[in-house]
């Protein structure tokens, strides 16, 4: 009897042992799974993706970066929407508020780790989700994409590379303006050259020597200067009071507005001379005025040719020296005959009568 009961404690202690086994191998498995307790309220909540990104069950669902809960369930959907081709449903902890407009991103713990869940509120103002809610997520950076754009970048690098050793090669072998520049002597004497040159240029314009170093060194010119700025910024605040045509055009508004009537009167008289109205407007429009005038230009032009080849009477006067002598002795007679008759009127103007 003794022996029975021995062998029953035996096997009790047996049974708690492998019970408490279990209890601790469940609550490894939940801690490891995510953070919480098995008795703590939570919601859920279902995000659209366009691709998983090699999102799991039971990854973790980080709200800005604090672990809030996890993923329960990935699935692909039939949804048309190329966006919405993965659902991932989430148990959120209640004491994590997400707004309808929050930004899901899947990412990864480090460079290489497991997929998450990235939840971030900045800026968000919707009203928070509830149990059986949906969301949009948006598409996070691809670890295959990062390393397929790094893989890109390493064999532009490769090819860069390559291109500077061919660049290299030629400049040594004197190739191009920079290789001529290296390995030719006479290219390197000019540019000591100039060198030498402007370190000259420099100590001339240092002592005074030139334009450029008179205006560095001479007080005369520098006061000069001054002045003449002075003076300037005395005309700019003449026309800022008022003063002067310039300083009334600029502060009267009678004055402007008479210039922009002159200006409106200016553009209709062009409008006129464009419409062929008035003596201008005809001579630019009327073709027959314009061929009359054309023929009148003819013909002062043919009379001018005449009297520069001496034909005619003024020709003749121009041109032949008898004629201008005959016209001067002509013209110097009858200025004797008006002094003549200044002296002595009576002379002239004295009637004899005779009778048979």
């Amino acid at each position: 009897m003794a022996r029975r009961q021995s062998i029953s404690w035996a096997e009790l202690r047996v049974g708690l042992l492998v019970l408490g086994g279990f209890a601790l191998l469940a609550v490894g498995i939940f801690f490891i799974g995510g953070e919480g307790g098995f008795f703590r309220a939570r919601y859920t909540v279902t995000a659209y993706f366009a691709s998983a990104g090699g999102m799991k069950t039971g990854a973790e669902v980080r709200v800005e970066g604090v672990t809030a809960g996890n993923v329960r369930s990935v699935r692909v959907t039939n949804d048309p929407d190329p966006e919405r081709f993965v659902a991932v449903e989430m148990a959120i902890d209640e004491s994590y508020t997400i707004p309808s407009d929050s930004l899901l991103t899947i990412g990864s713990i480090g460079l290489l780790g497991d997929a998450i869940v990235e939840i971030e509120r900045a800026g968000a103002a919707g009203a928070p989700l509830g149990d059986g809610d949906e969301i949009q997520g948006q598409s996070g950076g691809d670890i295959r994409a990062i390393v397929q754009g790094a893989n890109d970048i390493v064999a532009n690098f490769d090819l860069l590379s390559d291109q500077i050793l061919l660049i290299m090669s030629r400049i040594e072998q004197g190739e191009g303006s920079l290789g001529q520049l290296l390995t030719n002597d006479a290219i390197f004497r000019n540019v000591d050259t100039i060198l030498d040159e402007t370190r000259l240029l420099v100590e001339n314009a240092r002592t005074g020597d030139g334009t450029v170093g008179r205006l560095m060194s001479d007080r005369e010119l520098y006061d000069r200067m001054t002045a003449v700025v002075a003076d300037l910024e005395g005309v700019v605040g003449r026309i800022e009071n008022g003063e002067g045509t310039i300083g009334l055009l600029a502060r009267e508004r009678e004055l402007y507005d008479r210039m922009l009537g002159v200006v409106g009167s200016a553009e209709e008289l062009i409008a006129d001379v464009r419409g062929g109205q008035g003596t201008l407007g005809r001579l630019l429009t009327d073709e027959t005025l314009y061929t009359n005038l054309n023929a009148a230009v003819v013909n002062v032009d043919e009379t001018v040719t005449r009297i520069a080849e001496s034909e005619g009477t003024l020709g003749r006067l121009i041109d032949d020296p008898a004629m201008y002598d005959n016209m001067n002795q002509t013209i110097a007679e009858f200025l004797k005959l008006m002094y003549d008759f200044r002296e002595n009127p009576e002379r002239f103007l004295t009637i004899n009568f005779r009778l048979f």
